[in-house]
Order: structure tokens, then C-alpha cells, then sequence
């Protein structure tokens, strides 16, 4: 058996799951409180999963936040965004990046790949039908829409 069908085995198995969550399924689940997007959250935050992170991840998080197209949503105050920080310093796994992936059309999404590597991420889950998820797969860490890491996470 090779190795990584061994760690993808073993990965299947981990609990908590440790799951990557790239910024549209994160930013969906916050504004939507329905969905796939807000149940792999309530899993994190019922601690049935753990969210993994890197500096550049929570960078862009909070910089998708502030767009004028998220902020026009009524529960996307400044309170909100100071309260979804503190989450992703004190309540996240930080990752710190070692790794310099670059499979992803997108190189912006590259960071998703390189903390999902780094951290062990049992899942990386993405709704970028184009990019991460038409990759499926990044060294043994399955790349899966939200429904699927949902049916994964409750299943």
C-alpha cells in the first residue's frame, strides 16, 4: 500500500476531522445561517471539527469581510468582523507554512493547498468549482465542495 493511501486511511479515520475551509464556503457560512457552508461551521464551533488556518488565510477572510458586497449584509457589522478575529486567533489551529505548492490555477488559492499540506487537513473544503476542487485531490488531502465535507462530517 503506498504511503499516501496509508495517510489518506489513517486521515479518513482522524476525529476531529481537521478541515481547511477556503474563504467562499467560510464567508457563506457566516452571512447564511442555511446551507453546508453553516453546518461545517456549527460543526467547528461544536467542536466536531477543527478549522485550520495560516496568516494568509485569516488576511484574506478579513479582507473579503470588509468588501462593500459582504458588508451590506445587516449581521456583517464592525462588531462582527472584530468578533469573527478573535475567533480565528483564539479559537483556530494556526498553521505555519512551510510548504510552497503550486498546483492551482488560481496562485491565490495556493495557500489553501499549503496550510491544508502543513497542517495535516484531513478535508480542504472549497466551493471554486474552477480551481481548488477541479484539482480533487492535493498530497492524499481530498479538495471537497461544502455538501460533500458535510455528508463526510454528519455521515
Amino acid at each position: 500500500m503506498s504511503l499516501t493511501r496509508q495517510r489518506q486511511e489513517a486521515d479518513v479515520q482522524e476525529f476531529p476531522p481537521r478541515l481547511v475551509i477556503d474563504t467562499n464556503v467560510f464567508v457563506s457560512g457566516l452571512i447564511s445561517g442555511d446551507g453546508p457552508p453553516a453546518r461545517i461551521l456549527r460543526a467547528v464551533r461544536d467542536r466536531r471539527a477543527i478549522h485550520l488556518v495560516s496568516d494568509p488565510i485569516v488576511e484574506e477572510y478579513l479582507r473579503v469581510l470588509d468588501y462593500s458586497r459582504i458588508r451590506k449584509f445587516r449581521k456583517i457589522t464592525d462588531a462582527f468582523v472584530a468578533d469573527i478575529a478573535a475567533y480565528l486567533v483564539y479559537q483556530t489551529e494556526r498553521i505555519e507554512l512551510r510548504s510552497r505548492i503550486k498546483m492551482s490555477p488560481d496562485p491565490d488559492d495556493d495557500v489553501f493547498l499549503n496550510t491544508a499540506v502543513d497542517g495535516r487537513a484531513t478535508l480542504l473544503v472549497s466551493g471554486d468549482k474552477t480551481d481548488l476542487l477541479a484539482l480533487k485531490i492535493v498530497e492524499g488531502i481530498p479538495i471537497v465542495s461544502a455538501r460533500a465535507a458535510v455528508e463526510r462530517l454528519e455521515g
